[in-house]
């Protein structure tokens, strides 16, 4: 593990497991890399390097007052991949990660990253309804009144599974290890953002996993996905909610390890 800096006085939290082909995590609203640890081990003892980043103002990594949005989110995965000197990069970017890596592969232009996997991914808007936008000013005021009580309830509702006690205490409390203004500020991105204009601008290979069960980020998302992103292909995954990283880990798994092979 290590922190790396992204900018003068802001360090961002990297677990780097293993050699050899990067993949890169992106954690969702409201969690850290931890959601991905199965997924990172398997991959590193298959002979992959296995990255996890926690986005500035989650987890580990520091938690400064500026910069909570998607385009300093992007600009510091590339300051990462820069320090690391990564090439041959596979992006894997979960909910509002989704989102994030979605905008990094639609505007960087790196060449450094060649493949994207989009899981349950926030994109390309998140709220595309007045009644989704309403939801979120909710979801919002919740956070403000009770950032504890909302992590919790967020984390059970977003599982077709049913989760152990001891599951949803481990989730949840990752959701409050998230500053306030993080938590805020990402609800206002999620409500704000549209990435319509730019999905197209995606040319490399895409790989999308949705949970047929979400009602976090429904999977007519994930469909818009696949109609906007050249040749992207969609995997159903049948058993899952919005937790498909724990709902279906093993099939996840064999779907990053047959897409990067």
């Amino acid at each position: 593990m290590t922190c790396i800096e992204v900018e003068s006085g802001i360090a961002v939290f990297v677990q780097d497991w293993g050699s050899g082909k990067p993949i890169m995590f992106i954690h969702g609203f409201p969690f850290s890399h931890r959601i991905f640890e199965y997924q990172m081990v398997a991959l590193a003892q298959q002979g992959y390097r296995a990255i996890g980043i926690d986005l500035r103002g989650f987890g580990q990594s520091d938690k400064p007052w500026n910069g909570n949005d998607y385009d300093t989110w992007v600009s510091d995965i590339r300051q990462v991949i820069e320090a690391l000197d990564l090439r041959d990069v596979t992006l894997v970017g979960f909910s509002m990660g989704g989102a994030i890596t979605a905008h990094y592969a639609a505007t960087q232009n790196d060449a450094r990253v060649t493949q994207l996997v989009l899981l349950g991914a926030a994109a390309p808007i998140a709220a595309p309804q007045p009644e989704d936008k309403n939801q979120i000013e909710g979801f919002i005021q919740a956070i403000l009144t009770d950032p504890a009580n909302f992590a919790h309830n967020f984390v059970q509702q977003a599982f077709y599974q049913p989760l152990s006690p001891e599951l949803l205490r481990f989730l949840a409390e990752m959701g409050t290890a998230v500053s306030l203004r993080t938590l805020v500020r990402a609800q206002e991105e999620l409500r704000d953002r549209n990435l319509v204009p730019e999905m197209s601008n995606i040319q490399i290979p895409t790989l999308i996993c949705h949970g047929v069960h979400d009602k976090v980020v429904p999977i007519a998302a994930g469909e818009a996905q696949q109609q906007l992103i050249k040749d992207a292909q969609l995997m159903r995954f049948e058993e899952s909610g919005h937790g498909l990283f724990y709902e279906e880990k093993d099939r996840l798994t064999q779907a990053l390890l047959s897409f990067v092979s």
